[in-house]
């Protein structure tokens, strides 16, 4: 063998195992870009699946907050309709005839048991109808047991009955103050069916 065959086989077998090495490399490119490849694309299909799952959830949140408003908003104008509800009561009873307003009351103080004392009005209660409201349950009462107090009420309309250290508050607040419980519910069905 000569020494140009012998250089010939080394260029030969040296270009073999280049090209099978450039061969390996290819290959191994291929399969890290193929195994890049498939990994992005399950990593967008995953953060596209969370993004969606987020949005949703998101969107499920701000549903959810905006039902809970409009219900705290219903509530409040429902509440507020039930108030308006009272103060037109208030507004009525102080609206009633003279006359009939004071036949309420006299039938009002006549309720109380051992009906007797000093019986406290609000000032314009006091100057108009006063004398009457006194004169009128005494008469009924067939005695002098009730008297008019120099003191007055800020309210608007009814009266307190004072006897010693007791008071029977009987003022149009107190007395729609003590139905309010009993009949809000029922001037919610009225109002809201």
């Amino acid at each position: 063998m000569s020494i140009d065959n012998i250089t010939s086989k080394i260029l030969s077998d040296a270009k073999n195992s280049a090209d099978s090495s450039l061969m390996n490399a290819e290959n191994t490119k291929q399969e890290i870009i193929n195994k890049a490849k498939t990994e992005a694309e399950a990593l967008i299909k995953t953060e596209a699946e969370r993004a969606a799952k987020d949005a949703e959830d998101l969107k499920s949140r701000k549903v959810s907050a905006a039902e809970l408003q409009g219900r705290k908003m219903l509530l409040s104008a429902k509440q507020e309709a039930i108030k308006n509800s009272f103060d037109a009561t208030i507004h009525k009873l102080k609206a009633m005839p003279e006359d009939e307003y004071l036949n309420f009351l006299v039938q009002e103080i006549l309720r109380i048991p051992d009906c007797e004392g000093s019986i406290v009005l609000n000032a314009k209660d006091r100057e108009n109808i006063g004398e009457r409201l006194v004169k009128t349950v005494n008469e009924k009462l067939g005695a002098e047991k009730v008297a008019l107090s120099e003191d007055t009420v800020e309210t608007s309309g009814g009266f307190v009955l004072k006897r010693g250290k007791v008071e029977i508050n009987n003022t149009f607040e107190t007395l729609l103050d003590a139905m309010r419980d009993e009949l809000t519910g029922e001037i919610a069905n009225v109002l809201f069916k």
